[in-house]
């Protein structure tokens, strides 16, 4: 299959769309459809989005959110697949939608604001779930005016202007638009919630965290960022994976380069500075692969940052002259994240990038990428001791029953 076939951009009138709703249709009831009309949610079923709306309206109002179980999401395994191992088989094997009431719990395992003679909702085909009360940040967002501790992500769709000559221009616009849609807006700041693990008597226990992420793209290249806190580190570094993985699967490559440090990120006037910044796009221009590295400034002896490391790899990968000067060491571990939402190989969308009459010096950003794919594949238990296994944000979740407790 080429890559070609695999970025075929599905169909979707906005306009039309919007007619289906009634006036009086729940805002977030109405944002969800859309957003999984958009990945495809009624073509992968082979119906259509009238058909696909009413489904989802029957599983919408066939539940309620209460006070104590305050947010109610409207879950699609099929547009969906970075939720699907986090998921109770009950819910991924029907692969319909279905809605999802999320509670706070204290550090206990109760239920916050819940009264004395509280009986948790329990609806057929409802997925329960919990947020830990509180979240790294607070949930408060720092004045974008000012200058703010960040981790910022500069990433670069290689090859452009070759895809361009190659594809067209009405092609390359469909294909961007779809990495947008697809790729970077499931990371941004329209996915404010991230699923995260904490301690709840003694137990792992699936959360939600609040992740105060921002994203903007210019031409080729796209920009992650979020407020620097060590709770932050493990899902900003894990949403960069995402976005990586999804835009190499639609035939988009990304080099890029993850930094730290005190910046000015004010999306609204469009002013973007601070040396972390120069540091990423420095270090992206002197990568020669298909990979994302993180840069020196992640040694800082300031802001101590702690690296989950099943995240990242110890790894040297190809570098320009004046590179290692900008590289800490440790590069961003994709193919984890690619394994773990994905049931085929990335090798094939690689080899179908690397076309025959690429330049040697080109050709050889794929090969490196592969090298490291295969690298990650057998050392994927390289932070592990001997006969330990591996505890994931997904797994904790998929164990997560649907008893309300």
């Amino acid at each position: 299959m080429t890559v070609a076939r695999r970025a075929e951009v599905m169909s979707f009138d906005m306009e039309s769309t919007d007619s289906l709703f009634e006036p009086d249709d729940d805002e977030n009831f109405v944002w969800f459809v859309k957003n999984h009309l958009k990945k495809g949610a009624a073509s992968v079923r082979g119906i259509t989005e009238a058909e696909y709306l009413a489904t989802c309206r029957e599983r919408w109002d066939g539940c309620a959110a209460d006070r104590v179980y305050a947010i109610k999401f409207l879950v699609d395994p099929l547009v969906q697949p970075d939720l699907v191992a986090e998921l109770p088989d009950e819910f991924i094997q029907p692969g319909e939608p279905f809605c999802t009431l999320v509670a706070r719990i204290g550090s206990r395992g109760e239920l916050i604001d819940a009264p004395e003679d509280y009986t948790p909702p329990s609806y057929p085909g409802v997925h329960l779930a919990h947020i830990v009360a509180g979240s790294p940040s607070g949930g408060v967002v720092p004045d974008p005016h000012e200058p703010t501790e960040y981790l910022i992500a500069f990433l670069d769709v290689l090859g452009f202007e070759a895809l361009l000559n190659r594809i067209g221009l009405e092609a390359l616009t469909l294909r961007y638009q779809q990495l947008l849609s697809v790729a970077l807006s499931p990371q941004s700041e329209s996915r404010p919630w991230s699923r995260a693990q904490a301690i709840v008597n003694g137990e792992p226990t699936p959360t939600l965290m609040w992740l105060p992420i921002q994203t903007a793209y210019f031409s080729d290249s796209l920009l992650l960022w979020v407020p620097y806190h060590p709770g932050h580190v493990e899902e900003f570094l894990n949403r960069c994976s995402r976005v990586f993985c999804d835009a190499l699967a639609h035939g988009l490559p990304i080099r890029g380069a993850i930094s730290a440090g005190q910046a000015t990120l004010d999306k609204e006037r469009g002013i973007y500075l601070g040396l972390p910044l120069i540091e990423a796009v420095r270090l992206e221009s002197k990568s020669n692969w298909v990979g994302v590295s993180l840069a020196a400034s992640w040694k800082s002896e300031t802001l101590r940052i702690p690296v989950p490391p099943d995240t990242v790899f110890l790894y040297n990968p190809p570098l320009k002259d004046g590179g290692n000067a900008l590289f800490s060491g440790l590069v961003l571990d994709w193919p984890r994240a690619w394994r773990e939402s994905r049931e085929d190989s990335a090798l094939p969308y690689l080899a179908d990038l690397c076309l025959p009459d690429l330049l040697p010096d080109l050709k050889a950003r794929y090969d490196a990428a592969s090298t490291f794919w295969l690298h990650s594949e057998k050392n994927r238990d390289w932070c592990l001791p001997p006969g330990w296994t591996r505890e994931t944000v997904r797994s904790v979740w998929g164990d997560e029953s649907n008893d309300g407790m």
